[in-house]
């Protein structure tokens, strides 16, 4: 139980919110603009020492950190900073000037080169990441086994889907099987876990006689390769006639949407992947008119400027049971980003939604009373 609360307790530990980084980006042009502007005007206070330069730290820096717009700006601004300086250093002559506009000119062209580099680098990689990302969580299909499915998944790290989230979802002779689980750490440090993790369900997933056996199998199959503080909360789910087995080594309950939203909470805790869980199935209802909303805690742990929680309130429910489950999820994610501000995925943290109904199937036999979770969210 120490390992346990140790590892949950530095899961978070050096992460830098994506939306912290963005904001400082945004800030640096104009602090090079305004270094800018005070190089020129100290050069044009000290004649003896001759700053312009210095004008070039603008668009060098910008042209490694920022876009090649901002490059431009900033490689703009420093040459007319070196044209403006002969009105302002009146003890200088021409051919000074002229050189020093010169050394302007074929700086700022460097840097924009360098900024066109980076952005062709930059988009090359981002093109790989697509290609590698579809191959290892591929997009599920609209129906698979009696079960209609709608997902989302978003990294923190930048635009890619690749991170720390993992779903997938196999048909079987029983029933859908769905995963969905949270490495520990985000972004592509986690992505190589969150592909053992998926590689070891699609190996068993359709083979394992129940939902707690396919547990201790991708526990067996990712253990060896985990460090001491690692590990992986996962949720198991496998929809049957007028019900959901489920096993939850860790991760955040589901909710059922029906007349309201229900939490569905273990009876008991079990630990997640790789801290030696004991895994144990469960069942609960979800007729045909049910859905169940499955989610990382990139959602619970969205916050807003005051530190506030998203509420799963009426709001959230209605959008949950809008027409489809696709207008559901995009609904979900508009009261997300309304919430924080527009930062989604929230917190630099890795974000999966997924929403499953089963489909309504004539003649289906009446399903047995079954006992259920009773709690709900607050």
């Amino acid at each position: 139980m120490r390992r346990w609360l140790l590892a949950i307790a530095t899961t978070r530990g050096g992460v830098i919110p994506r939306q912290i980084l963005s904001r400082r980006r945004r800030r640096l042009l104009p602090a090079l603009l305004a270094t800018e502007v005070l190089v020129a005007l100290a050069d044009a206070a000290y004649a003896t020492v001759s700053l312009s330069a210095l004008l070039l730290v603008g668009p060098m820096v910008a042209a490694q950190l920022l876009t090649v717009r901002s490059t431009v700006v900033a490689a703009a601004t420093a040459l007319a900073l070196a044209l403006a300086l002969p009105a302002l250093d009146e003890g200088s002559d021409l051919p000074h000037h002229l050189v020093r506009a010169l050394i302007v000119v074929t700086g700022g062209l460097w840097a924009y080169v360098t900024a066109r580099t980076h952005a062709r680098h930059r988009a090359e990689l981002a093109r790989m990441t697509r290609i590698a990302e579809w191959a290892m969580i591929p997009a599920l299909p609209p129906e698979l086994g009696g079960v209609s499915l709608a997902a989302h998944t978003r990294s923190s790290a930048g635009a890619a889907r690749i991170g720390g989230d993992l779903h997938d979802a196999v048909a079987t002779p029983t029933g859908l099987r769905l995963i969905i689980g949270d490495v520990k750490g985000h972004g592509l440090d986690a992505a190589h876990l969150s592909a053992t993790v998926l590689a070891a369900f699609r190996r068993t997933a359709a083979t394992a006689p129940d939902l707690a056996a396919l547990a201790l199998d991708l526990d067996a199959r990712i253990s060896p390769g985990l460090g001491p503080e690692d590990f992986v909360t996962v949720l198991l789910a496998e929809f049957v006639p007028g019900g959901v087995l489920l096993v939850n080594c860790g991760h955040p309950a589901p909710v059922r949407v029906d007349s309201r939203l229900r939490a569905l909470h273990p009876p008991r805790p079990c630990r997640p992947l790789g801290l030696s869980p004991e895994p144990y199935v469960w069942r609960v209802r979800l007729l045909h008119s049910d859905r169940l909303l499955l989610y990382t805690d990139g959602l619970t742990e969205a916050r807003n400027g005051e530190g506030v929680g998203l509420p799963f309130d009426a709001r959230l429910h209605e959008a949950l049971t809008q027409a489809t489950l696709e207008e559901s999820l995009r609904e979900v994610l508009g009261l997300l980003r309304r919430h924080t501000g527009d930062a989604c995925p929230p917190q630099g943290d890795d974000l999966t939604l997924i929403l499953a109904q089963p489909v309504l199937v004539r003649d289906e036999p009446t399903p047995a009373p079954i006992m259920e979770d009773r709690r709900s969210l607050d």
